[in-house]
């Protein structure tokens, strides 16, 4: 009875914990009954609302977007976290107003958030305050306090580090215990069905933990066999996203995202701001870090884990700052401004490395001093997520403030017709576009904006089977730009004629058009391997969650 009791405060807490300041944060747009766009808003808002209405109409399209992306035949999903995209379009049907998925939205990415890093304190033994401590710490920095103004959807990857570092922990201490494989598979799945860079993060901070369970484990043939199987079973199950992949690339010349410059996106350890997130960092956060990577140095002997996570963290937050030499990797390598986009991004391993890093820290300090000194730790460290809590409510009000001039949009926010701010929010995103030829994402998105999203005089509707409608008038026979986009493996007919048209630079079709009503179907013909690949993976999953409810069960049993 006593065990269940304390799952339950385990649980409770961080939940708490969570909804309170996820509550807080979101007072002004609460109280003001608003909505915000960032940065990142519209073009995620598009793909949730096109699986929310694959959902809804019963007329599923897995690569080819019919509703949401402008109804261009885009595709987005299949290769961006898909069966998430799928979770959350179910969830706006649900909630019913962008207002109020957006206020959900946060909720569960702070209570998933909260949860992790909660449970990963009480796994390395500290205690319930010093796991509050860190789990606020956690909440109140980088990306996860940063989804609220801009919806960047880096927090999502970083709401689910921590759940990697609980693997990281089993796999460190793998000559003690030995890791549970399975549960490795499915939390590196489910970070791929999320957010795929999110991924290789993930690999990238696993592999220390692993080498050092590798070298200190003595059954290291049995750890080995367990990772392959590890490895398989999250291919398995995240089949659908490098099926999509492998479907889409080798016969398609893909537009990158948005190119950044990582100099002016890395963390600016050298120029301290006002907020907590994307490229500043307050001076209490350096002096913190700073403290503990000076504590670490002058006890390693003693840390073995504090270490670990301290370095580590240490290690990504100089990768993640204007302290790395990006000017070089810009100049030598431009390809990272592409698919990397932003330095700042190792923040989503570097915060919590380094926050687990000061918990494990706090607790021994605890055990070892007086009571004096335990309560000076804990109120320091308590003003500190208080002066990040007013500078992420301080932008967050900021946010609100900016927003409340746009009355129509309020109210379309406000508005059960989901429709309204997809039809008058075009994304220009390049993302995943069919190109003739490489070209910048900055001039490739000006044409998206100039000519894919005019789309005036056109009538467009999604058919049954997955295939998209396009009607339009013209008064003589004449070429014309159709806007949607054409991959190697869409198919084309126009006025019931299968047609191989000419493309322009981002794959829009130019049809020949009669004089009067013309009619033209896109739909996108997926390889039969590639539905084997989605129905493994969902049968995968179909069979773990079966296997969680049944382990689930026993442990409520016990």
């Amino acid at each position: 009875m006593n065990g269940y009791k304390d799952k339950v405060i385990n649980y409770g807490i961080p939940i708490l914990l969570s909804v309170v300041l996820a509550t807080l944060l979101q007072l002004p747009q609460l109280l003001n009954h608003l909505g915000v766009v960032g940065a990142d808003t519209i073009f995620h808002f598009s793909r949730f609302y096109d699986t929310a209405q694959q959902i809804q109409n019963h007329n599923f399209s897995y690569f080819q977007m019919n509703y949401g992306m402008g109804k261009t035949g885009r595709i987005v999903n299949a290769i961006y976290g898909p069966f998430f995209a799928y979770l959350l379009g179910a969830l706006l049907l649900v909630a019913g107003s962008w207002l109020r998925f957006q206020i959900l939205l946060v909720y569960l990415l702070f209570i998933i958030s909260g949860i992790g890093m909660y449970r990963l304190c009480i796994k390395l033994k500290m205690s319930q305050f010093v796991a509050s401590i860190v789990t606020s710490l956690f909440l109140l920095n980088g990306y996860i306090c940063y989804w609220i103004p801009s919806n960047s959807f880096n927090a999502w990857g970083a709401a689910l580090m921590p759940y990697i570092l609980m693997q990281g922990v089993a796999l460190f201490n793998d000559g003690k215990k030995h890791f549970n494989w399975i549960s490795l598979a499915i939390t590196m799945a489910i970070v791929g069905q999320v957010h795929l860079l999110s991924t290789l993060l993930s690999v990238l901070v696993l592999i220390p933990f692993f080498i050092y369970g590798l070298i200190s484990t003595t059954d290291k043939r049995k750890m080995w066999r367990d990772t392959i199987k590890a490895v398989v079973l999250c291919l398995l199950l995240t089949a659908n996203v490098w099926g999509a992949f492998l479907v889409l690339y080798p016969n398609n010349l893909m537009g990158a995202p948005l190119d950044f410059s990582p100099v002016l996106t890395a963390l600016r350890l050298k120029a301290v701001g006002t907020i907590t997130a994307w490229v500043q960092i307050q001076e209490v956060m350096i002096l913190l870090f700073s403290l503990q990577i000076l504590y670490v140095i002058l006890n390693y002997r003693s840390l073995k884990l504090n270490v670990f996570f301290t370095i580590e963290g240490a290690i990504f937050l100089f990768i993640s700052s204007d302290l790395f030499p990006w000017q070089f990797i810009q100049k030598h390598y431009p390809a990272v401004s592409n698919y990397f986009q932003f330095p700042n991004r190792f923040t989503a391993i570097a915060y919590p490395l380094l926050f687990v890093g000061i918990g494990l820290t706090v607790k021994r300090l605890t055990k070892k001093y007086d009571l004096q000194i335990k309560i000076l730790v804990k109120v320091l460290l308590i003003m500190i997520c208080l002066f990040n809590f007013k500078a992420d409510l301080r932008e967050n009000i900021l946010k609100v403030n900016e927003a409340k001039a746009n009355v129509e949009r309020i109210n379309d926010f406000r508005n059960k017709d989901l429709t309204a701010i997809i039809d008058k929010n075009h994304t220009g995103n390049p993302d995943y576009l069919p190109l003739n030829a490489r070209k910048n994402s900055w001039d490739i998105a000006g044409m998206v904006s100039a000519k894919l999203n005019d789309d005036k005089g056109y009538n467009k509707r999604a058919l049954s089977g997955g295939k998209l409608k396009i009607e339009w008038q013209s008064n003589k026979n004449k070429q014309t730009n159709l806007p949607i986009t054409v991959y190697s493996q869409s198919q084309l007919n126009v006025n019931g004629k299968k047609v191989n048209p000419k493309l322009n630079e981002i794959g829009m079709p130019q049809v020949t058009a009669k004089v009067g009503e013309n009619t033209a179907i896109l739909s996108f013909k997926t390889p039969i391997w590639f539905t084997v690949l989605l129905y493994i993976s969902i049968l995968g999953w179909v069979i773990m969650i079966i296997y969680g409810v049944f382990r689930l069960v026993k442990i409520i049993k016990k």
